[in-house]
């Protein structure tokens, strides 16, 4: 396996089009409702790149919550999958709901458990200390769909 030099950066207005692009190549988990949202939110939410020779190859975007932060956003370019760019922004949301003393960071995500894109998505996430907190069925954000909330305390 090909070792890569993963930098992390703050995102900015600058990098909005390319984690477009990101989302617009993995149909199978964004819709064009949900690159409008993220075009949204990459404009008011604590946002995070990592480029691989100064291009962006993933990105996460957090929500910051009363009790905790979320993770609104996740996306890695498709052939970067399993590469270990996914796990390093979910470090780096971790970092930074510590340094903010928030020790809780959560997820929402497809909760059905008939879509195997999503299943991976879970199974990710779960890999990573997440424990699955709940589903809601008829979850009117995912337009009535199930949603799967998950939640980690980290030891800050």
């Amino acid at each position: 396996m090909v070792e890569y030099n993963i930098h992390i950066n703050h995102l900015l207005d600058e990098d909005i089009n390319e984690i477009i692009k990101i989302v617009e190549a993995l149909p199978e988990w964004f819709n064009r409702d949900a690159i409008k949202e993220i075009r949204r939110d990459a404009k008011n939410m604590i946002g995070y790149v990592a480029r691989i020779a100064d291009t962006i190859k993933g990105f996460i975007l957090l929500d910051e919550r009363e009790c905790c932060i979320e993770i609104a956003w996740l996306a890695v370019e498709r052939s970067f999958h399993g590469r270990g760019i996914g796990s390093l922004l979910v470090k780096t949301a971790e970092d930074y709901a510590c340094k903010r003393g928030k020790p809780v960071l959560t997820v929402k995500t497809y909760g059905g458990m008939d879509y195997q894109p999503y299943i991976k998505t879970l199974q990710f996430y779960m890999n990573k200390g997440f424990r699955l907190y709940e589903i809601i069925n008829n979850y009117q954000p995912f337009s009535g769909q199930p949603a799967a909330i998950l939640v980690k305390v980290l030891k800050c």
